[in-house]
């Protein structure tokens, strides 16, 4: 199986998904779509950042009013988020499940 890397450097998990026929375990298709999204526009050199700075990157990006209305309902306690993962889990969205 191929990966796909956009032009951030981060998996496109849509594509991912649909090679295998699924999602994975954990995520609606939805799910993925979504946090696909959003590392798209977000990049990773965003991070660590704040609800202030991820919604100031969204609108840079002219990401989809989605996106921004989504992370404008984050809470505004100033916690900087690591990753797109730690995102997503925030955001309500299902993550993968792991193996151990």
């Amino acid at each position: 199986m191929t990966t796909n890397e956009n032009e951030n450097g981060t998996e496109d998990l849509v594509e991912r998904a649909s090679s295998v026929g699924g999602t994975p375990p954990g995520m609606s298709a939805s799910d993925v779509r979504t946090r696909s999204e959003l590392a798209r526009h977000l990049g990773r050199d965003v991070y660590p950042a704040d609800r202030e700075a991820l919604l100031a990157r969204l609108r840079e990006e002219a990401a989809p009013d989605h996106l921004v209305d989504l992370v404008a309902g984050l809470p505004t306690d100033g916690f900087d988020y690591e990753s797109v993962q730690q995102l997503a889990r925030a955001l309500g969205l299902g993550t993968e499940d792991h193996r151990t």
